[in-house]
C-alpha cells in the first residue's frame, strides 16, 4: 500500500516551523535564506508579495535541482496547471480546470502561452523545450488586460537568460533509459562592452520511443529535438535599450502509439502497459514540427519616471502528424494533420509612475495569424466497414425512422466478421438502400483511397488598452485594468479526392467519391466583433512580509466560424467567464513562504469539442461551474534543508441546466484534464562532503486524483466491461542526486523519472473515439540516467 503525508497536515507542519523560526530570529537563522524571485507578471518588476493576483513561478535552481527538462514536469510545481502532451503539436493545457483545444482554425486558446513577450496562441508552437531559463511565470485566473485575448483562464510565461556583461556559460551532456542523449550549452558574450551583448544557447534531446511497434518500423513515442536561441542586447545610450531576440526549434519525433484495448496486439495481448503496440505494418507514422520565434523590443526612458515599450514579434510554425487512429493491425483509420502558422503581433505600452503612490500603463496592440490546416484520410473500406457501416445505418434508421431494423440488421451481418478480416462488399441491407435508390450492381468497396480537407483562417485583432494600481489608502493598493478588442475572423475550407479509388461508403453518407468530406471548393465565412474585458483588483499589505488580496475579472475566448465535412457553416458565441478569487500571501524573513487562494468561476457558452458531421467541431455546451483552493509552500528550514509543496482543489462541473432552463447535456459531467484534488510535495537537501565536494539531493512526489479525458465523462461505446475513458488517482515519484566540484564548476548528476514505474495514461479516446474505437496512450515508464555540467 502506498503511502504519503496528506496535504493539509504537510502545510500545517510547515505553518508550524514558520511560527517556530520568527520567533526564535538568531544570527544563524538570519544567514538561511529562501531564493529571492522578482516577476514581471504585471509588465513591471515587483516581489511575488506585490501581485494581487495568484501566480507561480519556477525558478532555473529549481528546474535544475529536480531535472525538469518538459513542460509536464514542470506542472508538478503549479497548482492548478494540468499538462498532458501526446503529440507535440497539440499539448493539451489545462489551468483551473479550463482546457486549451483548437479544433478551429479560428479558436483561440484558453491558456495564453508567452515567450520572452511573444504571444504563441496557437497551441501548435506553444511546446518548447525549457534550457536556458531564467524562470517560468504561471498567473491564473482571466488575465486580459495584461496578456491580452487568449488569455481566458491564465498564462503561462517562459522567461529565458538575458545577455550579461561578463563572459561566462555552461555546457551539459547526459545519456540515460532508451538510448538517451541530452546536450545543452550556452555561452554570454560581451561584444562591445556593456553596450552590446550576445548570448548563445542551444539543445539537443533524443531517446528512443518506449513502445514497440510489433508491426516494424521505429519504436513509439520518442524525441528527436533540436532548438537554439540568440539572443542580442543593445544599449547605445542611457535612456534606450534594444533587445533581439530568435528562437528556432526542430521536431522530428516517431509516431505516437495510440493503442487499442479491445483487440490485442500481434502477440494476443491487450494490456497497453506491456509497452508493445501492432499498428498498420509498412506505414510510417511520425511528428514533424518546426517553430521560429522572434522579436524586437525597444524600451525608451522619457523620464525617471515614464517610458515606452514597443513589442514586435514573427512566428512561424509548421506541424506535421501521421497516426494510427484504430490502433491496431487493421489498416482502418489511418489520419495525417498537417499546419501552417504565422503571426505578427505589434504592442505599444506607455509606463508612468508619476508619485510613490500611482503606476500603470496604456497601450495599443494589433495581432495577425494566417493558419492552414490539411487534414488526411487514407481508409481501406474494406476493414474501414466494420467501423463504419453501423454509423451509417443508425443514421439511416433515424433519418427514415426504421426503428433500428437495419441497424440491427448491419450489425448481425458484421458480427460474423472480425476487424482485421477485409469485407469486399457492403452489408446487404447497406447495399439494398442504395438499390433501392435507383443503383443496381454497387461497387466492392476499396482497398486504396485518400481524400483531404483543407482549412485555413485569417484572424485579425486590434485593441487599446489600459491597467493602473494606485494606493488609496495606507497599504491599500487598487489595480484596474480594461481592454477593448476588435475582432475580424475570415475561415474557408475546401475537401477533395486525392489519390486511389472512389469510396463506396460515401454513397451512403452523401460524400462520394470521398468517406469523411464531401468534396467542394473554397467556402469561406467571415465575422467581426467587439469585445470588453476587465479587472479589478484589492490588495492591502498587514505588515511587510504579510497580505491579502481579492478580484473579480471576466474573461472571453473569442467566437468560433467552422465548416463541417459538408461545408455547412456554423458560428459558435463567444464563451464568457466570470472569475472571483482571493488570497493569502506570507513570507517569513525569506525563509519560508507561503500563499493561498480561493476562486470561483460561472462559465456562459462554454466552449468544448464533439463528433458531429464528419469532423471535430466546436459544441456548445452551456452553463459551467468551478471552484476551488490553491496552496503553495516552501520552507528553509537549516542551512542544508529545504522543503516545498503545493495543493489544489478543483470543483468543476457542467450545470444542471443552461440559460434558458433547459436540462444541459453534460449536466452534472466533470470538466476534462481535471483532478478533483492534486498535491506535489519535494525536498532540497544539502551536505558538504569537504570543502570542494557539495551533495546536493532532491526528490519530489506529485500526485493526482482521478481525471476524465472528455467532457462526456463516457465509457467505450457498447462495452461497458472495458476500461471507461478515465485515469484512476495515480502519483509520481522523481529525484535527482548531483555531486558539485566546486574547483572546476562540474556537476555529475543521477537522476531518474517515474522511479516507482507507475503504470498511467496520458490520452484516451482519441481519433478512434468517433468509431466506437477508443484509443489510449500510456505515460513513460521509468526514466534513468546521468549527466555532466560544466560552467566557465
Amino acid at each position: 500500500m502506498k503511502t504519503f503525508l496528506s496535504p493539509p497536515l504537510l502545510l500545517l507542519a510547515i505553518c508550524n516551523t514558520m511560527a517556530l523560526y520568527a520567533e526564535n530570529d538568531t544570527a544563524a537563522m538570519r544567514s538561511i535564506e529562501l531564493e529571492a524571485v522578482t516577476v514581471t507578471a504585471q509588465q513591471r518588476e515587483q516581489q511575488m508579495l506585490d501581485v494581487p493576483v495568484t501566480i507561480s513561478t519556477v525558478t532555473s535552481r529549481l528546474l535544475e535541482n529536480t531535472h525538469t527538462t518538459t513542460l509536464e514536469q514542470l506542472a508538478a510545481f503549479v497548482p492548478g496547471l494540468n499538462v498532458a502532451i501526446q503529440t507535440p503539436h497539440r499539448p493539451s493545457l489545462s489551468i483551473r480546470g479550463l482546457t486549451s483545444d483548437e479544433v478551429s482554425p479560428t479558436a483561440q486558446p484558453r491558456v495564453s502561452v508567452y515567450y520572452n513577450n511573444i504571444p504563441t496562441s496557437r497551441a501548435s508552437m506553444a511546446l518548447t523545450e525549457l534550457y536556458d531559463m531564467e524562470r517560468v511565470e504561471v498567473l491564473k485566473g482571466p488575465q486580459g488586460t495584461l496578456f491580452g485575448r487568449g488569455s481566458q483562464i491564465g498564462v503561462i510565461h517562459f522567461i529565458s537568460q538575458k545577455p550579461t556583461s561578463g563572459f561566462g556559460g555552461y555546457a551539459s551532456a547526459g545519456v540515460g533509459s532508451y538510448a538517451a542523449k541530452e546536450l545543452q550549452g550556452a555561452v554570454n558574450l560581451p561584444l562591445a562592452g556593456s553596450k552590446l551583448l550576445l548570448r548563445v544557447a542551444g539543445s539537443y534531446s533524443y531517446h528512443d520511443g518506449y513502445i514497440a511497434n510489433l508491426s516494424g518500423g521505429d519504436p513509439l513515442n520518442g524525441k528527436n529535438t533540436f532548438g537554439g536561441r540568440f539572443s542580442l542586447a543593445y544599449k547605445p545610450t542611457e535612456k534606450l535599450d534594444v533587445d533581439v531576440m530568435v528562437s528556432f526549434q526542430k521536431d522530428d519525433n516517431p509516431g505516437t502509439a495510440f493503442m487499442s484495448r479491445r483487440y490485442p496486439n500481434a502477440k494476443g495481448e491487450s494490456d497497453i502497459f506491456s509497452y508493445e503496440a501492432s499498428l498498420d505494418s509498412g506505414k510510417a507514422w511520425f511528428n514533424k514540427r518546426d517553430v521560429l520565434l522572434s522579436s524586437l523590443d525597444v524600451k525608451y526612458r522619457i523620464t525617471d519616471n515614464s517610458y515606452l515599450v514597443s513589442t514586435t514579434s514573427l512566428t512561424a510554425n509548421t506541424a506535421n502528424h501521421r497516426w494510427d487512429g484504430d490502433g491496431t493491425l487493421a489498416p482502418a483509420i489511418d489520419m495525417q494533420e498537417r499546419v501552417n502558422a504565422n503571426q505578427l503581433a505589434e504592442e505599444l505600452r506607455y509606463h508612468f509612475s508619476p508619485g510613490s503612490k500611482l503606476s500603470g500603463f496604456v497601450g495599443a496592440g494589433y495581432w495577425r495569424e494566417d493558419v492552414a490546416y490539411r487534414h488526411a484520410f487514407y481508409p481501406n473500406e474494406q476493414h474501414f466497414v466494420h467501423l463504419y457501416a453501423p454509423i451509417l445505418a443508425d443514421g439511416i434508421d433515424r433519418t427514415y425512422g426504421m426503428g433500428g431494423a437495419l441497424l440491427e440488421g448491419v450489425n448481425s451481418e458484421l458480427a460474423y466478421y472480425s476487424l482485421f478480416t477485409p469485407l469486399p462488399q457492403l452489408p446487404l441491407a447497406l447495399q439494398s438502400v442504395l438499390e433501392q435508390g435507383g443503383m443496381p450492381g454497387v461497387p466492392p468497396l476499396s482497398t486504396s483511397h485518400s481524400e483531404e480537407m483543407t482549412s485555413g483562417a485569417i484572424n485579425q485583432a486590434a485593441d487599446i488598452f489600459a491597467d493602473v494600481s494606485y494606493e488609496a489608502a495606507p497599504n491599500l493598493i487598487v489595480t484596474a485594468g480594461i481592454r477593448g478588442t476588435y475582432e475580424h475572423l475570415e475561415t474557408s475550407a475546401s475537401a477533395r479526392q486525392t489519390g486511389g479509388d472512389a469510396a463506396t461508403m460515401g454513397m451512403l453518407a452523401g460524400t462520394y467519391p470521398n468517406v469523411f468530406y464531401a468534396p467542394r471548393t473554397d467556402t469561406a465565412i467571415s465575422g467581426s466583433y467587439l469585445s470588453l474585458i476587465y479587472r479589478l483588483n484589492l490588495m492591502y499589505r498587514i505588515s511587510d512580509d504579510m497580505a491579502v488580496f481579492a478580484g473579480y475579472s471576466r474573461g472571453r475566448r473569442p467566437n468560433v466560424l467552422q465548416l463541417g465535412s459538408t461545408g455547412k457553416p456554423e458560428e459558435m458565441q463567444a464563451e464568457q467567464l466570470h472569475s472571483i478569487e482571493a488570497g493569502f500571501k506570507w513570507s517569513v524573513r525569506q525563509r519560508f513562504w507561503l500563499d493561498a487562494a480561493l476562486f470561483y468561476q460561472r462559465y456562459h457558452n462554454f466552449q468544448t469539442t464533439k463528433w458531429a458531421e464528419g469532423s471535430y467541431l466546436t459544441a456548445d455546451a452551456g452553463r459551467a461551474t468551478s471552484y476551488g483552493a490553491e496552496l503553495t509552500a516552501n520552507a528553509a528550514l537549516t542551512e542544508f534543508l529545504e522543503i516545498f509543496g503545493s495543493y489544489a482543489c478543483i470543483h468543476a462541473r457542467f450545470d444542471d441546466k443552461d440559460s434558458d432552463g433547459t436540462p444541459q447535456e453534460y449536466a452534472g459531467n466533470t470538466f476534462r484534464l481535471t483532478p478533483e484534488n492534486s498535491f506535489s510535495v519535494g525536498v532540497h537537501a544539502k551536505a558538504s562532503l569537504s570543502r570542494q565536494i557539495h551533495l546536493l539531493f532532491t526528490p519530489l512526489y506529485t500526485w493526482k486524483s482521478h481525471i476524465w479525458f472528455e467532457d462526456a465523462n463516457a465509457m467505450q461505446p457498447a462495452d461497458p466491461s472495458l476500461a471507461r475513458l478515465e485515469q484512476n488517482a495515480y502519483g509520481l515519484l522523481s529525484a535527482n542526486l548531483a555531486v558539485k566540484y566546486a574547483p572546476a564548476k562540474l556537476t555529475l548528476s543521477l537522476f531518474a523519472h517515474n522511479l516507482l514505474g507507475e503504470k498511467y495514461l496520458i490520452g484516451a479516446g482519441n481519433t478512434g473515439m468517433m468509431f466506437g474505437v477508443p484509443t489510449y496512450v500510456p505515460g513513460a515508464p521509468r526514466i534513468m540516467g546521468v549527466k555532466m555540467k560544466w560552467e566557465f
